[in-house]
């Protein structure tokens, strides 16, 4: 999804698209659209990247921005395909803890699809897919804290 995002698009104008699912934003923000982007910069620490261009983020920031962009909604269901995937630990980190947050402090139902353990990810439940001679077959298991 990143890569759709190629135009002069500031940090905080690709969180308030969210809000509209559009790419870019083609309107004036109001002012409750522009606190909203304010609180959600403040809690990822990026507030003072709020007029920077996205496209001159690290990898890693723009994946929370859009992991953030798609819970500006509060959807029910958040789908992560590869997160993680190509960023240095430091950035995966980042993602794995603002995942860890939304999914203890909302409603949101995430399914958080990995090629690997992600480290420091805290889910509920793992379902595993292995292959075999048949073709794949799972396995899930209770991966929450005792």
């Amino acid at each position: 999804m990143t890569d759709k995002f190629t135009g002069y698009h500031t940090v905080e104008h690709m969180l308030i698209s969210g809000l509209f699912d559009s790419v870019g934003l083609y309107i004036k923000p109001s002012e409750a659209q522009l606190r909203l982007a304010k609180e959600w910069l403040l809690l990822i620490g990026l507030w003072e990247f709020k007029d920077t261009l996205f496209s001159d983020l690290t990898l890693g920031q723009q994946r929370l921005v859009m992991t953030t962009r798609a819970m500006v909604k509060h959807p029910l269901l958040l789908i992560l395909d590869e997160p993680t995937a190509g960023l240095d630990d430091a950035s995966a980190g980042l993602v794995v803890a603002l995942v860890n947050k939304i999914a203890a402090e909302s409603e949101t139902a995430i399914l958080f699809v990995s090629h690997r353990k992600e480290p420091g990810l805290h889910p509920n439940f793992v379902f595993e897919l292995k292959m075999s001679k048949t073709g794949s077959t799972g396995h899930v298991w209770d991966d929450s804290p005792q």
